[in-house]
C-alpha cells in the first residue's frame, strides 16, 4: 500500500512539473520578448472588441501595428512593406517590373513618362520618353488621380490594359491596348557627348545594375571616350554588390566599402589592381542616396573623380529585408557602412567639388531636360574639357 500511496504521489508531482514546464513553454514561444509592447496592444485590442461599433478589418489592423511599430525605432530607412508592396518590391530589386514598361514621374493629376524600358509592351505599342498617360482603363487623372491611374496600369503578367496617352511633341490623343509583361529595368546607360566625352548614366544599384554599367562604360571606350561624366543625380541607392562591382573598373587596389554589424562584424568590399584611367565628374544632388552617394565618395577619396552637383542625403546604414509569414516583410537597418577611409555619411553625406544647382522648373523638368538646359551636366563637360 505504502508503495503504491508513494507512485500516486510521485506521479502527481511528476504531472504538476510537467504542467509548469507546459506552461513556461507556451509563455516562451508565444510571449513577446518586449513585454510593454505585447500588453499595450493587447489591452487596446481587448478594449476594441468590446466596444467599437464599426467593422473590424483584423488583417488592416495587423498591417496597422507593425507599421507603428517599426516606426517607433525612430529609424527613416526602416520600414515595413504589406505583402502586395514586398511583392512589388522584390521585383524592383531585382531590376525587373510586370507591366508596360515604363517609368513615371508624376503630380496628382499628371503623369509623365520619364523612361521607356527596352522590348517592352509599351516602346512596341509606341509611347515615348515625354508622353502624358491620361488614363488607363476606366480611370482616369482628370476624374481620379494620378495614383489610381498608376494602379491600374499595373497588374497581372499576360493580362490586358487600355492606356490612353497624350504625345509629348505634338499633343495627339490616343488608346493604345496592351499586354502587361515582366520587363527588365533600364538601370544604366551611356552615350557619347561633345568633345568625346562619354556620359553614364546610373538610375539606381539594383540587381542589374553593375552589368549594365560596365556594358556601357566598354561601349564608350571602344568609341574613343577620352573622359567620362557619371550621373547618380536621384539615385536611391540598392545593392552593395552592384554598387562595388560598377566600382572596380574605376579604381585601383583597394578598399571600396565596409559593413559593420552592431556586434562589431565587419564585411569588406574591395576592387582590384585593373583601372581604366580616363578623367571623371560626376553629377550628385539631394537625392543621391545610400550606394548613390557612396559612389561618388569612393571616387573622390581616391582622387579619381571632381563631384558636381549639390550636398548629397547623408546614409550610412545598409537595410536587410525579413520576409514574414503572411508575405508581408520588415526593411531593417542591419549594418553601418563607411567609405574606404572610414568616414560615415550618417546625417552629413557628401559635398561637390563644385557646387551648381538647378533652378525650381529644373528640377521638376529634371528627366526632360536637354544636355544643354542642365547647368550640372555642362560644368561638367567645360570641367572635363
Amino acid at each position: 500500500m505504502r508503495e503504491k500511496r508513494v507512485s500516486v504521489l510521485t506521479a502527481c508531482v511528476m504531472c504538476l512539473m510537467a504542467l509548469a514546464v507546459g506552461v513556461a513553454g507556451s509563455y516562451a514561444a508565444f510571449a513577446w520578448p518586449n513585454r510593454a509592447v505585447q500588453s499595450k496592444l493587447h489591452e487596446i485590442d481587448d478594449i476594441t472588441n468590446r466596444v467599437f461599433v464599426g467593422d473590424i478589418d483584423q488583417e488592416k489592423l495587423a498591417d496597422y501595428a507593425a507599421t507603428g511599430y517599426v516606426a517607433g525605432l525612430e529609424d527613416k530607412w526602416s520600414y515595413y512593406m504589406t505583402a502586395e508592396e514586398y511583392e512589388e518590391y522584390s521585383l524592383s530589386s531585382e531590376g525587373k517590373t510586370c507591366g508596360i514598361g515604363v517609368s513615371v514621374v508624376s503630380s496628382d493629376k499628371e503623369i509623365r513618362v520619364s523612361e521607356v524600358y527596352d522590348d517592352s509592351p509599351a516602346e512596341k505599342a509606341g509611347v515615348e520618353k515625354g508622353d502624358y498617360i491620361l488614363g488607363a482603363d476606366d480611370k482616369t487623372t482628370e476624374k481620379d488621380g494620378a495614383s489610381e491611374v498608376i494602379s491600374a496600369v499595373a497588374g497581372e503578367e499576360g493580362t490586358e490594359v487600355s492606356v490612353t496617352i497624350r504625345k509629348g511633341e505634338t499633343g495627339e490623343q490616343k488608346t493604345l491596348a496592351m499586354t502587361r509583361a515582366m520587363v527588365v529595368q533600364r538601370i544604366s546607360w551611356g552615350e557619347m557627348l561633345e568633345d568625346q566625352i562619354g556620359y553614364l548614366r546610373i538610375a539606381s544599384f539594383h540587381a542589374g545594375a553593375a552589368e549594365q554599367f560596365k556594358a556601357a562604360l566598354d561601349g564608350l571606350i571602344e568609341q574613343g571616350a577620352r573622359a567620362l561624366i557619371i550621373d547618380v543625380r536621384r539615385n536611391g541607392g540598392g545593392r552593395v554588390t552592384e554598387l562595388s562591382e560598377a566600382l572596380d573598373p574605376l579604381l585601383p587596389e583597394g578598399t571600396v566599402m565596409t559593413l559593420r554589424t552592431r556586434e562589431g562584424k565587419e564585411t569588406v568590399y574591395s576592387s582590384d589592381a585593373e583601372m581604366i584611367d580616363l578623367p571623371i565628374a560626376v553629377l550628385i544632388d539631394e537625392r543621391s542616396i545610400s550606394a548613390g552617394e557612396f559612389f561618388p565618395a569612393a571616387l573622390q577619396e581616391y582622387g579619381r573623380a571632381t563631384l558636381i552637383g549639390t550636398h548629397t542625403t547623408g546614409k550610412g546604414r545598409a537595410q536587410q529585408t525579413f520576409k514574414l509569414s503572411d508575405g508581408s516583410a520588415v526593411n531593417l537597418s542591419e549594418e553601418e557602412y563607411f567609405t574606404p577611409k572610414g568616414v560615415s555619411l550618417a546625417g552629413k553625406g557628401i559635398a561637390p567639388d563644385i557646387e551648381v544647382n538647378l533652378t525650381e522648373e529644373q528640377r521638376k523638368n529634371f528627366y526632360f531636360l536637354e544636355p544643354e538646359e542642365d547647368p550640372q551636366l555642362q560644368k561638367a563637360i567645360e570641367v572635363l574639357k
